[in-house]
């Protein structure tokens, strides 16, 4: 068997209207823009080529966080296609790529540091004090776990 040796990048959608309200985003919807700024900036060659492996495998609509997939080599045109994506269903939104990596688990392991370093952000945004109570436990059960991974890489 031969292993398919695929990209998968991190992008997370920068709505225009700068709400922080969930919007209701598919996957459909983020491979049919995708699919439409391939077409716009590779034509035929680039629908062509990424036809096969170019897959959405994960949309949070909550963080608004987006994995695809490509295969490697391919992967190039994919994220310079996505520099022409305005439109994501009925949302004016673009991208912003967060991290390319060869794994979903390296995906996922940004994807958690990119959270912790975003949430003393949200403690300021808090509007009343039980929202800011929630922020930080999730700040101290975090601050705690890295102690832990701390004290077992010393060893």
């Amino acid at each position: 068997m031969v292993r398919h040796k695929n990209r998968y990048i991190l992008c997370e959608i920068i709505y225009t209207d700068n709400k922080r309200i969930e919007r209701h985003m598919t996957d459909y919807m983020v491979y049919g823009a995708v699919i439409s700024a391939l077409q716009t900036a590779h034509g035929d060659f680039g629908i062509g080529s990424l036809q096969s492996s170019l897959c959405v495998k994960y949309v949070n609509p909550i963080t608004s966080m987006v994995l695809i997939r490509a295969r490697r080599g391919a992967h190039k045109m994919v994220q310079s296609a996505l520099y022409f994506i305005k439109k994501i269903g009925q949302y004016e939104a673009f991208f912003r790529t967060l991290h390319l990596g060869g794994t979903i688990r390296s995906c996922c392991k940004f994807l958690i540091k990119h959270h912790k370093q975003k949430l003393p952000k949200l403690l300021s945004e808090c509007k009343d004090e039980e929202e800011r109570r929630k922020v930080q436990e999730i700040i101290s059960s975090y601050s705690d776990e890295y102690k832990k991974e701390q004290l077992i890489a010393s060893f």
